[in-house]
């Protein structure tokens, strides 16, 4: 860049040499000022681009139309979830036509996932929710971000069959060994709609879905499995299967909150208290580390690049955190 300068005497000499050097001055400053900004728009983005894998999802079952359901919908809202998992037994009158109402603030951009309960299973009602859904299939699988999740209907095996000739254990056999060969998938997360494992309450753990599903589950490393059907919270340590007493599963590690590393076999979770009347407790079984009555629904934030689990149970009343933990991979 070429300069002019018009000297008339030496002070405008002087004002002339400190107009160049100013402008020398804020080019060299603009200069760097400018490689920094570009430096820290670089880091930004960065940074933007580590979180693309972060995203929250919500659970619950059990709703019905009710008041209870309804301030279970509108908690869950406050959380602005990307995805959302209704557990089964969704409507408990003739259609689903109320509960299609109620669930309706959380009815948009395809985020709301149902698994098929005992009250889905009316053919009428199990008509409305494949349409309404667009589901060509009761079981089936999505991802999202790094986590892969898998619906199984274990509602009714005579009408829904998920036996080991089924359909339906070959689909799930099948897709979780893609899940796990998969390297962009990070978390493996089932859900259904019965208890595959439970403390004494209306509902025991269905044996045959454990003997049957849990091998699968801990070959293919399944990080938690979402269940319903007993109107109350539980959750379990990490468990294996225990082929000599399938009914006490194997704990494979006795933190009760806080896994810093992948832990060996799933988590089981059931948050059947979306709204129903809620189920007594009659005892806790030795694998569960907490149980609850408590209308509300499960949280799970995934943060730090798709790398840590947070998961969080609110309940309902006063919106309060009602159980905590978290595991990192």
């Amino acid at each position: 860049m070429k300069y002019e300068e018009c000297k008339i005497d030496s002070f405008s000499s002087f004002i002339s040499f400190r107009k160049n050097y100013s402008l020398l001055f804020i080019l060299v400053f603009l200069s760097i000022g400018l490689s920094t900004i570009g430096i820290l728009v670089t880091h930004t983005f960065a940074t933007a681009q580590t979180n693309q894998l972060d995203f929250n999802f919500v659970a619950a079952g059990d709703f019905g139309c009710g008041k209870n359901a309804n301030r279970t919908i509108t908690s869950m809202l406050a959380r602005e979830p990307e995805v959302v998992i209704a557990l089964g037994d969704l409507s408990y009158q003739k259609t689903a036509d109320c509960w299609f109402q109620v669930v309706s603030p959380l009815d948009t951009d395809g985020r709301l996932k149902i698994a098929i309960g005992d009250n889905e299973m009316f053919p009428y009602k199990f008509s409305q929710y494949m349409k309404h859904f667009k589901m060509d299939s009761p079981f089936y699988s999505f991802d999202h971000g790094n986590v892969h999740f898998l619906s199984m209907a274990t509602a009714k095996n005579k009408v829904i069959p998920y036996n080991e000739t089924s359909e339906q254990y070959k689909f799930v056999q099948d897709d979780l060994k893609r899940a796990h060969e998969n390297k962009s998938i990070n978390w493996i997360i089932v859900y259904s709609f019965r208890a595959f494992y439970s403390s004494n309450t209306t509902h025991p753990g269905l044996d045959e879905l454990q003997d049957l599903y849990h091998p699968l589950f801990d070959k293919y490393g399944v990080d938690i499995v979402l269940q319903a059907h007993n109107h109350n919270y539980q959750r379990t340590y990490p468990l294996n299967y225990n082929v000599t007493r399938t009914f006490t599963p194997i704990i494979t590690d006795r933190d009760t909150e806080k896994y810093n590393y992948d832990p060996k076999g799933p988590i089981f979770i059931t948050a059947g208290t979306g709204g129903e009347d809620l189920y007594n407790f009659t005892g806790q079984a030795p694998y569960v580390i907490t149980q609850f009555q408590r209308h509300g629904f499960l949280n799970i934030d995934i943060v730090e690049n798709g790398t840590r689990l947070n998961g969080n149970f609110y309940e309902n009343r006063a919106n309060s955190n009602k159980d905590h933990f978290t595991i990192t991979k």
